[in-house]
């Protein structure tokens, strides 16, 4: 089933009134894409977050439909504010019904969407029996790739259930998983074949006061201030180097003499950073 090309209309009724208020058009853009694979953001407050719940809810109408969202840990889904409160706000007044226990919805239709979490690296092995049409991760950048490449084994449908398979993340620049984020979805050379990336800023939400969050993103440091205000993935964090604030003086110590022999032990490195294209480094111990 392909929904590409879908109007405002279109989508709204996808969403069977599940969804509070109508979708941005970055959005629409979003929801619109039938391809296996896409990533919505950039910038903070451009509604990724409401963006991925609108993804999980499209087909709910449908029986056999399943779908599940993924934060880094559960904490992460439970606060205030997050998916599991703002699944609430959306879907408790419908006739969709909530499973405090599985952290699932059920749908009249019988579809369901459900909230997990992958912590550590075991995590990702509890949905090793389960099935799902749609799997999103939100702030994907902070998970690890492993944990984003086994979901895909979880992809799944039968030939009698007519709505596509998605796997959709929605993040900003930066965390644990930035690197990999970036190769997959941004940078053209090495970007995963079939992947969309649809970016959004601050401006594209009709919704958000904007003057006012952009006020107070101005109090972020810079690096951190620039990816959460344009989305940007190139500035350089400098949590990824060992040394902040690199010093030859303080931080390399000349060798002695050049006489590989007379060291007890010589061992270089390759370090393919993120703020240049690579370093590298020899070091040799003494007797």
């Amino acid at each position: 089933m392909s929904v590409d090309g879908l109007g405002a209309a279109a989508i709204a009724a996808s969403l069977c009134g599940y969804a509070p208020h109508i979708p941005t058009v970055r959005q629409r853009e979003f929801l619109s894409l039938a391809g296996k694979e896409a990533l919505f953001g950039g910038a903070a407050g451009g509604g990724k977050s409401d963006a991925l719940l609108m993804g999980a809810l499209q087909y709910a109408h449908v029986a056999g439909y399943s779908a599940i969202i993924f934060r880094r840990t559960y904490q992460d889904l439970a606060l205030s504010g997050a998916l599991i409160d703002r699944s609430l706000e959306w879907l408790g007044p419908t006739d969709a019904k909530w499973d405090a226990q599985d952290k699932t919805w059920r749908f009249p239709s019988g579809a369901r969407l459900a909230f997990g979490y992958l912590d550590n690296a075991l995590d990702k092995y509890r949905y090793q029996s389960s099935e799902f049409q749609f799997i999103g991760f939100d702030e994907l950048t902070q998970f690890e790739q492993d944990k984003y490449l086994y979901l895909f084994s979880r992809l799944r449908s039968t030939t009698s259930l007519d709505v596509p398979l998605r796997m959709r993340g929605a993040t900003n620049p930066g965390g644990i998983g930035h690197g990999w984020v970036k190769r997959r979805f941004i940078t053209p050379s090495t970007r995963a074949i079939g992947t969309v990336f649809v970016p959004a800023k601050v401006e594209d939400n009709p919704y958000l006061r904007i003057e006012e969050y952009i006020d107070s993103l101005m109090h972020l440091d810079e690096v951190t201030r620039e990816r959460y205000l344009r989305g940007d993935w190139d500035v350089a964090d400098d949590i990824t180097l060992v040394y902040p604030e690199f010093d030859p003086g303080t931080h390399v110590r000349q060798s002695p003499h050049d006489k590989p022999e007379l060291y007890e032990k010589v061992v270089g490195g390759i370090d393919p950073g993120l703020r240049d294209p690579y370093a590298v480094g020899v070091w040799g111990r003494d007797w």
